[in-house]
């Protein structure tokens, strides 16, 4: 859950995506997606084995990057829902020392105490 958040809520969701990136290159796991509050729109609760898998199918040799040591660009996208609900965020995965074409694709949803964190899915593009 993202309390109170700043005015700028693209700010604030690109923090935290980034900080949920570098708990995956430190292999913490179980922490990144203790912070993952909601099923996806298909009833997908997110696991590290998930995510392991979803990092094999990728690249079997795939391991996490801390986002301030990824070279290349950095491809992210953000948008509000068109009924208001909240905002979506797509953002490149750093794999292997660099920004790869592998897409988290996160959602936060307005609640009453602020917005819930959903990874929708990672996939490429």
């Amino acid at each position: 859950m993202i309390a109170n958040p700043p005015a700028d809520v693209q700010e604030a969701f690109a923090e935290f995506v980034q900080q949920w990136f570098r708990l995956l290159a430190e292999a913490r796991l179980n922490e990144a997606c203790a912070q993952l509050d909601e099923p996806n729109s298909y009833g997908l609760q997110w696991n590290g084995e998930r995510i392991l898998e979803s990092l094999r199918a990728y690249n079997p040799a795939a391991k996490a990057t801390d986002p301030t040591l990824a070279i290349g660009r950095a491809v992210s996208n953000f948008g509000g829902f068109d009924d208001g609900s909240g905002y979506w965020f797509d953002h490149a995965v750093p794999l292997n020392g660099e920004w790869s074409d592998l897409t988290a694709q996160f959602e936060f949803k307005s609640r009453p105490d602020g917005f819930s964190v959903i990874l929708h899915d990672l996939h490429v593009l």
